[in-house]
């Protein structure tokens, strides 16, 4: 059933997200050529307002699809939840877990989705002036070399669990984005009234209330003897370069791991038990 959600909320969001994807992609090639079409011209007068013109379409078609994603994110998840269409999702033979995890992975996927219609826009608009830029292949070459002989000094089986890793981290990172978002929804939407200014106060004051949480940790962890010491004695030169960019990874994807859970748990809870749908 998790599949279906997953497929439903794909068709739902995509009919918003699609078109702002490829409205910036054609921007970008219409910004590249009008890149190249300016080094032709004698007379700038005209064309260079043409040409501003295009180029602030293509910036603000880059931040509208990055905006819209997190529109989505938030909208798909009022409306579909805490709205009107709560009374028939939560009639569904779907338990909460798969309504959150839905909802998680495919705003991860357009989390993912942005990011590369950003680097392909900026890829686009390059390469339709790739003749006008003076490349030393030979320095192309020499890097890449230098590149592949990394790659195998550092071996396969590390690169295979760097990229695991960084999938993990930025899906991680989404969810905690999301359920950031989410948690403070599912608090203000469960008041009777002024259920969007209640799930404004409740972000920031999530927000807040992990800053101080993090900084508690932290006095607490240094006020507990022989912690720093620890630290201290805690000798990564002993590691390979390769396992300390390991440890550093799954460090930070605990720690995110950690700050979703936290998040997850109160959202998980409130939709269950305290929800008050219009």
């Amino acid at each position: 059933m998790l599949g279906k959600l997953i497929k439903h909320e794909l068709r739902g969001s995509g009919r918003t997200m699609l078109p702002f994807i490829l409205v910036s992609l054609f921007l970008s090639v219409m910004a590249g050529l009008s890149m190249r079409a300016m080094e032709h011209q004698q007379d700038y007068s005209w064309f260079s307002i043409l040409f501003g013109i295009v180029i602030f379409l293509f910036v603000a078609g880059l931040m509208a699809v990055c905006i819209m994603s997190v529109v989505v994110v938030i909208n798909r998840f009022r409306q579909n939840l805490l709205g009107d269409e709560g009374y028939l999702m939560f009639t569904l033979p779907v338990s909460v877990d798969q309504h959150l995890w839905s909802k998680l992975i495919v705003s991860a996927i357009w989390f993912a989705a942005t990011a590369l219609t950003c680097m392909l826009a900026v890829m686009l608009m390059l390469l339709c002036n790739i003749n006008t830029f003076e490349i030393d292949w030979s320095e192309v070459g020499y890097v890449m070399g230098e590149l592949g002989r990394m790659m195998r000094e550092f071996g396969i089986l590390h690169l295979v669990g760097y990229c695991l890793e960084l999938l993990a981290m930025f899906f991680v990172g989404a969810c905690v984005s999301c359920l950031t978002f989410y948690c403070a929804m599912a608090i203000g939407y469960s008041f009777s009234n002024r259920k969007v200014l209640l799930s404004i106060l409740a972000f920031f004051g999530i927000d807040i209330l992990f800053s101080v949480l993090q900084s508690s940790v932290i006095m607490l962890l240094n006020a507990i003897p022989g912690v720093e010491r620890f630290l201290e004695n805690l000798d990564l030169s002993r590691v390979n370069a390769a396992g300390s960019v390991h440890i550093v990874l799954l460090c930070w994807v605990l720690y995110l791991a950690i700050h979703a859970a936290v998040l997850y748990i109160p959202t998980r809870l409130l939709l269950k038990k305290k929800l008050n749908l219009p």
